[in-house]
């Protein structure tokens, strides 16, 4: 598809995850809503830790958050290895190309390659061995991204070759003097049942409440 029709399904994410019903999960219309053909779609919009179903999508998110800020982004493309350890499988690095809907895998998680059964790195999301809808939707989806600087999160039916049910898709955007450059994505493969590939699927941790201090 050409970059005119991603940029307009880039426009219909953007609207669709500012509309007032978007402040919960976008699911169940989202692809119709979209004009996609992607099964099983769902869409949200700075997603909070209770949102992600496993502690590495959380862990990475934090992580995120950390990061010194600039115009509401974290001020870096280069992502310290050692802070995202238990992630590392699972992480791609997508850079933001100059042409309109051009972006490219920087870095593509081996966990990833081993499930989708092959390696991205240094290519272009359009080289992506899936249908063209779903190269579409991606592309598209890193355009929104960069209009809207904020945590994206998507999930979508994986197709009937990955052994998997879902891809969980956590989308936070890098950059350098307040643009954005890069996006550091978490992207996680699920079953079924809610299991992850080789994952603890856990609930957020419920802070326990301290017991008062008696003083004499």
């Amino acid at each position: 598809m050409g970059a005119e029709s991603v940029q307009a399904l880039a426009d219909r994410i953007v609207r669709h995850l500012k509309a007032p019903r978007s402040a919960v999960w976008s699911g169940g219309d989202a692809a119709f809503a979209l004009h996609v053909d992607i099964e099983d779609l769902r869409l949200k919009l700075d997603p909070e830790e209770d949102d992600l179903p496993t502690e590495m999508l959380r862990q990475v998110l934090r992580h995120w958050r950390s990061l010194p800020m600039a115009g509401g982004i974290p001020d870096r493309i280069k992502v310290a290895p050692e802070d995202l350890r238990p992630a590392l499988g699972y992480l791609m690095l997508v850079d933001v190309l100059p042409g309109p809907g051009d972006f490219r895998y920087a870095l593509y998680g081996t966990k990833i390659a081993e499930v989708s059964g092959f390696d991205m790195t240094g290519k272009s999301v359009w080289e992506v061995a899936t249908t063209s809808a779903i190269q579409r939707f991606f592309a598209a989806c890193y355009e929104a991204a960069v209009a809207l600087r904020r945590p994206l999160y998507t999930v979508h039916q994986a197709p009937p070759s990955i052994t998997v049910s879902h891809w969980h898709r956590l989308i936070l955007p890098l950059g350098c003097e307040g643009e954005v450059r890069r996006f550091l994505v978490c992207n996680v493969p699920m079953h079924d049942d809610g299991s992850g590939d080789g994952l603890m699927v856990t609930s957020p941790p419920t802070p326990v409440a301290k017991p008062p201090v008696e003083h004499d």
